[in-house]
């Protein structure tokens, strides 16, 4: 049995609230979003190439659809909030933690995440295809129809979630799964 690895890093905190009404598309294209806790902010369909989110605590917010390629997100933490369709593509994610997140069809194609936590989420559909995962955790997490599921080399999980993603990890492999019904008729 191989050591146990090393846990994530916590995200660092950041150091003021903002007012969600303050929040523009220049914001978030321009100069990031740094520093901020923002509670029940409507962030969806924002897009930004090259952005830099930096010690950002969001909850309860609305993040449907975001698409921030090419950026870099650092100390997040992202609590019961909807981050569906959301992309990361070609993104690097360091010290983040998205618990209790509906993150169905995230893309994170191409992303190089670093001590990145996914507790409780619901990430059906999600595309891993081509990402890298190093010290991540995903805990409670509902991983259906998720693409590129062979990528997750560097993500711990416990026992109980890895048992039941044995078919989808079987599938992603290649193993072929014989129905015992079956083989007791031939």
């Amino acid at each position: 049995m191989p050591p146990a690895p090393l846990p994530p890093r916590a995200p660092r905190q950041p150091l003021s609230d903002l007012d969600p009404a303050l929040l523009d598309d220049a914001t978030l294209k321009e100069e990031g979003l740094r520093d901020l806790v923002l509670r029940h902010a409507n962030l969806a369909n924002r897009r930004g190439v090259n952005v830099l989110v930096e010690r950002v605590r969001l909850t309860g917010c609305r993040l449907t659809g975001i698409q921030l390629a090419e950026s870099n997100v650092r100390d997040l933490a992202v609590a019961d909030s909807r981050v569906d369709l959301a992309a990361f593509r070609m993104s690097r994610l360091e010290r983040v933690v998205f618990r209790g997140c509906q993150l169905q069809e995230l893309d994170l194609v191409e992303a190089d995440l670093r001590s990145v936590v996914f507790d409780a989420c619901d990430l059906s559909g999600a595309d891993f295809r081509n990402a890298r995962f190093q010290r991540c955790e995903m805990r409670g997490c509902t991983l259906t129809g998720a693409l590129g599921i062979e990528r997750l080399r560097g993500v711990s999980m416990p026992w109980p979630d890895l048992v039941g993603l044995v078919g989808e990890l079987a599938a992603a492999i290649g193993i072929g799964i014989i129905d015992p019904e079956e083989d007791e008729a031939a």
